[in-house]
């Protein structure tokens, strides 16, 4: 395997198998459980027992017996009267009646402190022991123990700076501490908002908006560690939309920070539940999303722009790359800037940046030429079987494709995935569909038939002989051969390796984790990481608690390698992968740069699986990394003074279109209706009606 250089060439790909650096496996800590029975405790204090009430009383019965003895004795050598034994003794009975009921109220005290520290101890205890699956998203996402900042890198401090004065995008590698930046800026804005308050102005609120669910909760955890401010987090999971002007009041009032989607905020925003002057900061993050209609790009057109400069937020961004699309990086970046009404920056000295971040050692991996697609045994039987199904279609065609990526045997599970059970019930409703929304729907008879054809060929794949994978003929495809002989090197024996393994399509996640449940190595504990909506059929449905328990696993070490697709290329953070491999290559430089980005702990790996003699493939690699040091002389060149107003990119003539397009406000409520929203707000009325 060979490193990759900025001129990288096709003489620079040598074998894979001859030059994969072997694999340093270390053996995992060992950890102790210690149950609660078993821990001692303080030998100041004395053990729990049932008995201690006999034993209080015991003691002293024997403290009264050897008063007595003492006392008689007394009596016998002084020759007293009897008088003053019997007060002698009945002072000494006092002394221990009092000496008693204060071992009793001592031992008591004792025993509560203790009980409750006990119950205490016991339910952190239980709680830490608890079942992952047995606990809610919030729960899950609390036990992750997030970074305290101590002592901000130079770095993070000069842009900070910046953003104190001015809406800047900050632009550093993943991994960078990007989010640390925004908690500095946060405590300077609501420091500041305190103030404003004292001397009776209005409350103002912070947002941190996000792109993706995930991203809230673990943004959440990073400023609930390190702000000691009121803070909450939204998401359309848990039922926002249908969230009244009342309930969002509430929260507003109760809180400082809203970390959320920007589906969320931007609906807040059309409902009039908030205007954007009631809003003192906005965080973007992921900021190389705003573009077009996307909420981050609809928040700043709609509401942003058209409110008074005087009354605006403040706005900062944060990105690995300004760049989200196979275009010239310099206009990506001045388009992104007039967006979200923000200057680019970066730090201006690199070297602090290079000191701070590891950077993977990248590797190309060169399998074989794939074989052209095309139909197996399976696929070529069913298609003679049942040859005007076309609700098949689809599956038809990327079991096709299958063939040349994955090899044979996956193709062939495309249909058992396909096929199954509930899968095929949802073909039929399908077929059923199709012929309602027809203007001139097919005959009954027509309808009926499809659905037993449908029937007939489930019960053929139920009872088709799959076989298991093998390594001969066209079973598996070179790239996936190529895959497992190095996941066999890194898994063949115990291993501290966290890997991810990227892939394009949520099918070739799903064939592969099936593979390699079959032929992985010993030591391999793999899962998937994709995203949760579907719609294919024998597409994987998978919910964000899974995803969420999937994360908390490969952090906690029960898992080591993940077939994910572009879900896992934003805002992870797990600082102890050490192998990325983009078994699919990326279609853009953001993906590049953010998927090289998982790969943060030292010496690790980031590998590019590319087909040999294929030009293409050359190309994509050799674009986005001479892509990257376009944006990095870019934004490093750019004049701290520089106006907005001198961007090439026509940002005012394309808001003018938009002013074109008709505009409604209610005038009781002030909640906007545009086409951009006409949808949402469609949507949200439809899900209200009962």
């Amino acid at each position: 395997m060979a490193q990759i250089v900025s001129s990288t060439s096709e003489e620079d790909l040598i074998s894979f198998e001859d030059t994969i650096a072997t694999n340093h496996s270390h053996q995992p800590p060992q950890f102790s459980l210690i149950d609660l029975e078993d821990v001692q405790m303080d030998n100041h204090d004395p053990p729990i027992n049932q008995n201690n009430e006999t034993l209080l009383h015991n003691e002293s019965m024997i403290l009264h017996n050897n008063g007595s003895q003492a006392s008689e004795e007394a009596l016998y050598d002084d020759t007293e009267s009897e008088s003053e034994q019997a007060e002698y003794e009945t002072s000494q009975q006092l002394k221990i009646t009092a000496r008693k009921k204060e071992q009793k109220e001592k031992f008591e005290q004792w025993r509560i402190r203790n009980a409750e520290q006990l119950s205490n101890d016991e339910i952190k205890a239980a709680k830490a022991k608890a079942e992952d699956e047995t606990l809610s998203i919030r729960e899950l996402m609390s036990k992750d123990k997030s970074q305290i900042i101590s002592d901000p890198r130079e770095y993070q401090m000069e842009l900070f700076e910046m953003a104190k004065k001015r809406n800047i995008i900050a632009v550093l590698d993943t991994g960078s501490g990007k989010t640390l930046i925004a908690v500095l800026l946060l405590r300077f804005i609501i420091d500041r908002e305190l103030e404003n308050r004292a001397r009776g102005t209005r409350p103002r609120i912070a947002f941190f908006l996000v792109d993706c669910v995930t991203l809230v909760f673990q943004q959440f955890a990073v400023l609930h560690s390190n702000l000691e401010y009121e803070i909450e987090r939204f998401c359309g999971e848990m039922g926002c939309d249908l969230w009244s002007r009342e309930t969002w009041q509430k929260h507003l009032k109760e809180n400082k920070i809203i970390v959320c989607t920007a589906e969320i905020l931007y609906n807040c925003l059309v409902h009039s539940f908030i205007n954007i002057d009631q809003i003192n900061l906005l965080i973007f993050d992921e900021a190389h999303h705003a573009k077009k209609n996307h909420a981050y790009a609809r928040i700043i057109k709609d509401f942003y722009l058209a409110a008074d400069p005087a009354e605006r937020p403040k706005v900062f961004g944060m990105t690995a790359s300004p760049v989200d699309a196979r275009q010239d990086p310099v206009q990506a970046a001045k388009e992104l800037e007039a967006i979200l009404h923000c200057q680019i920056a970066t730090t201006s000295d690199l070297s602090l940046l290079r000191m701070s971040v590891s950077r993977p050692d990248e590797q190309i991996a060169a399998y074989p030429k794939l074989r052209f697609p095309y139909f197996t045994p399976l696929s070529d039987s069913l298609k003679a079987r049942y040859p005007e199904l076309e609700v098949l279609n689809k599956i038809f065609k990327f079991a096709q494709e299958a063939t040349s990526e994955l090899g044979e045997w996956c193709a062939d599970q495309v249909w058992s995935f396909a096929l199954a059970e509930q899968e095929a019930m949802k073909l039929e409703r399908k077929i059923e569909r199709s012929r309602a929304s027809e203007q001139i729907p097919k005959p009954i008879e027509q309808l009926d038939n499809e659905i037993d054809q449908l029937r007939d060929a489930q019960a053929f794949i139920r009872d088709w002989g799959f076989g298991t994978p093998s390594f001969d003929g066209n079973s598996l495809s070179p790239k996936v051969t190529l895959l497992h002989g190095y996941l066999h090197q890194v898994f063949e024996r115990p291993s501290e390796t966290r890997c991810i393994v990227f892939v394009n399509q949520r099918y070739t996640a799903r064939l592969l984790g099936s593979l390699f449940s079959r032929i992985g190595p010993p030591y391999m504990r793999m899962d998937l990481l994709i995203g949760t909506r579907y719609g294919n059929p024998g597409d994987a449905k998978v919910s964000f608690r899974q995803q969420v328990l999937t994360l908390t696993k490969f952090r906690k070490g029960e898992l080591n390698c993940l077939f994910a697709t572009s879900i896992a290329e934003e805002g992870l953070d797990i600082p102890d992968c050490n192998v990325v491999i983009r078994f699919d290559l990326y279609r853009t430089l953001i993906q590049y740069i953010q998927s090289r980005g998982r790969a943060r702990h030292t010496n690790s790996k980031y590998i590019h699986m590319i087909e040999e003699h294929n030009r293409e493939h050359l190309q994509i690699v050799t674009d986005v990394r001479s892509g990257e040091v376009v944006m990095r002389r870019f934004c490093e060149a750019l004049p701290a003074d520089r106006l907005l107003q001198g961007n090439d990119y026509n940002f005012e003539g394309a808001l003018a279109k938009e002013g074109k397009l008709r505009k409604y406000t209610d005038p009781e409520t002030g909640a906007t209706l545009t086409y951009a929203s006409s949808l949402a707000i469609l949507a949200h009325f439809v899900s209200c009606l009962r």
